[in-house]
């Protein structure tokens, strides 16, 4: 596991980046919270989820920002260790871009159901507008549960060595976090829980579609990084001659790209299909070594 772990940090992928941002956060935050209570309620007002959805409209952005602040050592620690365990299954088949699009769509949608919720009880009567108001939502287990979910529902037949327990195979694994972190205090963490079944539902669903060819989190990748490129420095523009020949052999060099890229995808979906039906460990050492390297170039 420590060789694994120290592997994960070497390498420039999500799962790296986005357990150091929340180290961070969390370290820093509760640093500068011992000498400043200010701080901790600025913070709380303008980066968790209100659960108030006049506050939601003025507060976009934290949808997404919730996500980074935790509420404990406890809290924050076991979020990122599930995602280190899960999210580099699902990122080493299926791909970093992927596993960045669902652990975001996870968090968005669950945080979406949560402010559905809360305001339909306030509008039944059901709550006050003051505990509306003074409700917030922070943690990324929402993201982290349609990891768990899509993970399991896809690999379900991948064995994890446990504890104690020895292989397991994932889709248990998935089901057993999902009713110890959900249904077993569901009352007591009322928002979040409800936010963990958005996660969990979205992961489910994300899977399903996936198998009809709608692929929702590669889909939102790609639109968080055109969003990214608005924000680049664009490279100046340059004057080329126009040779004829050049367009030609780039676009016959390109009819060929496309064909080799629809064969690769055609052979992962066979062998992720093998890896659904009868385990990882019964992949040949040439599909395994496929997967490697396909991951690395992802």
């Amino acid at each position: 596991m420590f060789d694994d772990l120290k592997n994960i940090f070497r390498g420039n992928n999500f799962i790296s980046k986005i357990i150091l941002i929340n180290a961070i956060i969390f370290v820093v935050y509760t640093i500068i919270a011992q000498f400043s209570p200010a701080f901790v309620a600025f913070v709380s007002n303008w980066f968790s989820l209100s659960a108030s959805l006049s506050k939601f409209i003025f507060r976009p952005w934290t949808i997404i920002t919730y996500m980074f602040l935790h509420a404990g050592i406890g809290h924050v620690f076991f979020n990122m260790y599930i995602l280190f365990i899960i999210g580099r299954i699902f990122g080493d088949f299926m791909g970093q871009q992927r596993l960045t699009g669902l652990y975001f769509l996870g968090g968005i949608v669950g945080g979406l159901l949560y402010l559905v919720v809360y305001n339909l009880l306030y509008l039944s009567g059901e709550m006050s507008e003051n505990i509306l108001s003074m409700t917030a939502m922070v943690g990324a287990s929402a993201g982290v549960m349609a990891v768990v979910i899509a993970a399991g529902a896809r690999f379900g037949d991948y064995e994890i060595g446990l504890i104690f327990l020895g292989p397991v195979k994932l889709k248990y694994i998935a089901l057993v976090l999902f009713i110890t972190s959900t249904l077993f205090n569901f009352m007591s963490n009322f928002g979040g829980n409800v936010a963990h079944v958005g996660g969990a539902v979205l992961g489910f669903l994300y899977i399903r579609q996936l198998s009809k060819g709608q692929d929702w989190a590669l889909a939102f990748h790609q639109k968080i990084e055109q969003a990214q490129k608005l924000f680049e420095k664009k490279p100046k523009l340059r004057v080329v001659p126009n040779d004829y020949g050049a367009q030609k052999t780039s676009a016959t060099t390109s009819k060929k790209t496309a064909g080799t890229d629809n064969e690769t995808q055609a052979k992962t979906d066979a062998i992720l299909d093998k890896i659904s039906k009868s385990g990882y460990d019964n992949l040949t050492k040439e599909e395994k070594e496929f997967l490697f390297k396909l991951s690395k170039n992802r």
